[in-house]
């Protein structure tokens, strides 16, 4: 008697999650193809209209409509000061010129905001965070430079805080320091003092000596 042959069961390859379309790149073609889709003449004369007339600010509150990134960071300011939180202003997608890219502004009370730069053809890609506040001098804004991120396998998209360790620290420390005072008294770098209160992220920085 022939023995049956036992039926072997076709094992299914799990099925790919979506491609989320924030990751990816963008070929010059394609961009060019969304940006004309998405910004017609009379989009584009709108927007510079607004921008002229001073229009107000359109900014959002609600995590979930960031982006990832600017999420995370805007939740951390937000617990750093208490009732400082007033939105962020998010750069549309696609936008209007590929290499400005996207720019994202968390705005923050004592005329404090904080801006995040994205690669315009790669939606995920972190290129700068800056902080500053209004009056300040440029020479005493922080600017982060994260270019180089994904090409030292810190992926901004993913991790919980969009800075690596040593940034994160740097920008909190910035932030710290320099929240609520006046932009004559923002300083870039801490200084050693003995005399300086270092209890709560050095509040108290004396001004920066003169060369």
């Amino acid at each position: 008697m022939t023995p049956k042959k036992t039926s072997r069961t076709k094992k299914t390859a799990p099925p790919k999650p979506p491609v989320d379309p924030a990751r990816r790149r963008y070929t010059e073609e394609e961009m060019d193809d969304l940006i004309e889709k998405a910004w017609p003449d009379e989009k584009l004369e709108a927007y510079y209209k607004a921008e002229r007339d001073d229009a107000p600010i359109q900014v959002v509150h609600d995590f979930t409509a960031m982006r990832p990134q600017t999420a995370r960071l805007a939740k951390a300011l937000a617990e750093m000061f208490p009732g400082q939180f007033k939105g962020v202003e998010i750069g549309p997608w696609p936008p209007i010129n590929a290499e400005d890219g996207m720019i994202d502004v968390i705005y923050l009370g004592e005329s404090w905001i904080v801006q995040l730069g994205y690669d315009g053809y790669e939606p995920s890609r972190l290129g700068f965070v800056n902080a500053t506040c209004d009056g300040l001098d440029y020479m005493e804004t922080l600017e982060i430079d994260c270019g180089l991120y994904q090409g030292s396998g810190f992926d901004s998209y993913e991790a919980e805080f969009p800075l690596n360790e040593e940034d994160r620290a740097e920008f909190m420390d910035y932030m710290r320091r320099n929240f609520g005072r006046p932009a004559e008294k923002v300083i870039l770098v801490r200084e050693d003092d003995p005399d300086a209160d270092q209890s709560n992220g050095d509040r108290v920085v004396p001004f920066r000596k003169s060369s």
